[in-house]
């Protein structure tokens, strides 16, 4: 069922969590129950041919925002640079650089598309996707005793959190994965950013795939031969030759297992673990010919969860922790709150 691209991840089926006696409770992301703030890898610079600026926004993707600031201001949408992609329905504070413009123009066209700008002064770089260090993530859930809460975030600090994709990943719909399959096959045409966000949807299921697998045969948290490992400080890749010297870097979170972003330059495992990522693409109906235009990469198969709070918010909890960027907040609260997931489109 999970390698069905018809059916909708989280809706028509769940993924395998770590947690097995979830705490409960309902989380429903808004602007008042889920905030998610960026940690920048170093401060703007004050100078640079970029408007730089810190913003909180809410009830509108990065991407709406980034397009409709960069209509205001007459330039192309690739003139906006952002780290991270985040939903609406969450208050957002980010970063944005906008090349070529003045910086108090910049901040009249995000404040007239209702954003707060917090900080804006000028860059030398173009902010990139996944330009940061974390995010710091605040969610509040209903109906959860927080000494519960507590109990799986422990387990969660302890054994990492299994990197899957979101819900958001995969659309409206849920057929983002289906359609990527589409385009790389010929079969449905789409404009740039649309067919990088439907092949990458493809390449997500793969790897939430690979993940699962993982967690079902109890391998998530320690190498295997072959495994493809990357270096939590740098993101060096190396192909791991021997699991039982590797197995204390990898339970410190030193080093990480990876799943496949599958394409051309991505760094292949070997033995027993490449057979392995070769059957999940066989079970999709997929070949590895199919992703020759896509780059690729590799992503860790579990993070670690940082900077954790708990606290009593009236009747409800509110929950506070820190991950690496490309996490997904949902991949957390699941855990949590034993909810497919928490952030259903």
């Amino acid at each position: 069922m999970r390698t069905d691209l018809s059916l909708a991840p989280y809706r028509d089926y769940d993924y395998p969590r770590l947690v097995a006696e979830p705490a409960g409770g309902v989380w429903t992301p808004g602007p008042d129950t889920f905030r998610v703030e960026e940690v920048p890898l170093y401060p703007f610079g004050g100078q640079g041919e970029h408007a730089a600026l810190w913003v909180e926004r809410a009830g509108r993707s990065t991407r709406d925002l980034a397009v409709a600031v960069a209509r205001r201001l007459g330039v192309g949408p690739a003139a906006v640079g952002y780290a991270g992609m985040k939903d609406k329905r969450c208050t957002a504070v980010q970063g944005f650089t906008v090349t070529g413009v003045p910086t108090e123009a910049a901040r009249a066209a995000f404040e007239a598309e209702g954003a707060r700008v917090l900080t804006a002064t000028r860059h030398r770089n173009k902010l990139r996707l996944g330009h940061l260090a974390a995010n710091r993530f605040r969610v509040v859930v209903e109906g959860a005793d927080p000494a519960a809460v507590e109990r799986v975030l422990t387990i969660l600090r302890s054994w990492g959190v299994p990197n899957y994709f979101g819900p958001q990943r995969f659309g409206a719909r849920g057929d983002n994965a289906l359609q990527g399959t589409r385009v790389l096959r010929g079969e449905m045409r789409a404009g740039r950013w649309k067919r990088d966000l439907l092949v990458s949807a493809l390449q997500s299921a793969v790897f939430n795939e690979v993940l699962a697998r993982r967690l079902e045969a109890g391998t998530l948290d320690r190498p295997l031969q072959g495994d493809v490992l990357r270096k939590t400080d740098s993101g060096g890749l190396f192909v791991c030759t021997d699991p039982r010297a590797e197995a204390g870097r990898v339970e410190s979170f030193e080093v990480a297992p990876t799943g496949p972003l599958w394409g051309r330059k991505m760094v292949r495992p070997v033995g027993e673990v490449a057979r392995e990522e070769g059957r999940v693409l066989d079970a999709f109906g997929l070949e590895e010919e199919l992703f020759a235009r896509e780059t690729g990469a590799r992503r860790p198969l579990r993070i670690p969860l940082a900077g954790v709070e708990v606290r009593p918010r009236g009747a409800a909890t509110e929950v506070e922790f820190v991950c690496p960027p490309g996490t997904f907040a949902t991949s957390v609260m699941r855990e949590i709150t034993g909810a497919p997931a928490g952030f259903m489109l």
